[in-house]
C-alpha cells in the first residue's frame, strides 16, 4: 500500500575502490557521504577511522555524519584509533567524538582513555557512568593539572558533593 513511499537504500559505488577516493579526501560533496554509508556497510571501520586520522580538519558535518552513523566498536585496533583521533582532535571533533563514546555505553573502554592520558576528555564521558565514582577518587587524588580537576569537581557534583568540595579546595589552593 505504502510502497511508492518507501525508499530502498541503493549505494553509488559497487566496489571499495570506488569509494576509496571520496574517503580519502573527505571532500563536502553527496559522494563522500555516499562513500561513508557504504564502508560502514561494509564494516570498513578501521579504514574510515585512519582516514579521520589523516583529515583531521575535514570539514566538522562530515564528521560529525560518519561518527553519528558509525555502530559502537569492539576491536582494540578500532578503539586505539578512536583514541588517536582524540589526542589529534581540535575540540568540536572531541565533542562529537565523546558523545559517540557515550552513546556506546562501554565503561572499560572509557577506563582506558583515562589511562591513556586523555583524563579531561574520559572524566567528561565518566560523567554518563556512576559507579566509575570509585574509580576516579582513587586516579584523582594526586592529580595537579587544573583542567582535569576542574572535569572532576563537575563530575563529583553530581555524585558525589563532599569529594567535590575537597577537590574546590584543592584548586583553591593551587
Amino acid at each position: 500500500m505504502f510502497r511508492e513511499f518507501e525508499e530502498d537504500k541503493i549505494f553509488r559505488f559497487k566496489e571499495f575502490d570506488e569509494a576509496r577516493g571520496y574517503i580519502e579526501e573527505f571532500k563536502d560533496d553527496k559522494n563522500t557521504f555516499e562513500a561513508i554509508d557504504y564502508m560502514i556497510n561494509h564494516r570498513e571501520y578501521y579504514f574510515l577511522l585512519k582516514n579521520v586520522v589523516k583529515q583531521i580538519n575535514a570539514k566538522k558535518n562530515i564528521l560529525a555524519y560518519l561518527f553519528f552513523n558509525l555502530p559502537c566498536l569492539k576491536r582494540e585496533e578500532d578503539l586505539a584509533m578512536i583514541i588517536v583521533i582524540l589526542k589529534k582532535a581540535d575540540e568540536i571533533l572531541k565533542k562529537i567524538v565523546i558523545d559517540y563514546i557515550k552513546s556506546c555505553n562501554n565503561e572499560e573502554f572509557a577506563k582506558q582513555i583515562f589511562k591513556s592520558g586523555l583524563k579531561a576528555e574520559a572524566i567528561e564521558i565518566f560523567k554518563k557512568f556512576p559507579n566509575l565514582c570509585g574509580f576516579l577518587k582513587e586516579k584523582i587524588e594526586n592529580e595537579n593539572d587544573k583542567k582535569v580537576l576542574k572535569k572532576a569537581v563537575e563530575f563529583f557534583e553530581i555524585y558525589d558533593d563532599e569529594f567535590a568540595e575537597k577537590l574546590k579546595d584543592k584548586l583553591g589552593n593551587q
